[in-house]
């Protein structure tokens, strides 16, 4: 009997966990549209993205106008401030609709974002990962 119980209990979680997963070719991706070209622009600019994918760590603010900035250890920080770090811009309609991130020297990454309930999911094309990110009004710390 327990033996059955716990085979439920990990088959429940297991189905739960796929159920809760964004499907990145599913319904949820936010986009621009011929009467509101911006909502994706919407969903981001003015605030914080943070992400943390393996070892690395990112917590960038979405500058009005464009530009990209690495929160760091904040600005008032003597060795790890606050600075630019490059630009984002948001391009394409219906599913074709993303957010790209040029870094100069470190190369471009483009995302769609989808959104299920409060979570983001920003879901890399070509070389770009896919990441669950949180977004926080206005520029701060992500806390790590």
């Amino acid at each position: 009997m327990k033996h059955l119980m716990v085979t439920s209990i990990i088959l429940l979680v297991g189905i739960s966990g796929e159920a809760m997963a964004i499907d990145c070719s599913g319904g949820t991706q936010l986009k621009n549209t011929g009467g509101d070209p911006n909502v994706v622009a919407n969903a981001i600019s003015g605030k914080t993205v943070c992400a943390i994918s393996g070892s690395q760590k990112w917590q960038e603010y979405h500058q009005t106008g464009g530009n990209l900035i690495d929160y760091k250890k904040g600005p008032t920080d003597p060795i790890d401030k606050t600075a630019k770090v490059g630009t984002w811009s948001t391009s394409g309609n219906g599913g074709n609709s993303v957010v790209t991130y040029n870094y100069g020297s470190g190369g471009a990454y483009s995302y769609k974002i989808h959104l299920s309930g409060a979570q983001y999911t920003f879901c890399g094309t070509g070389s770009a990962p896919t990441l669950d990110v949180t977004l926080l009004s206005g520029q701060v710390s992500c806390g790590f």
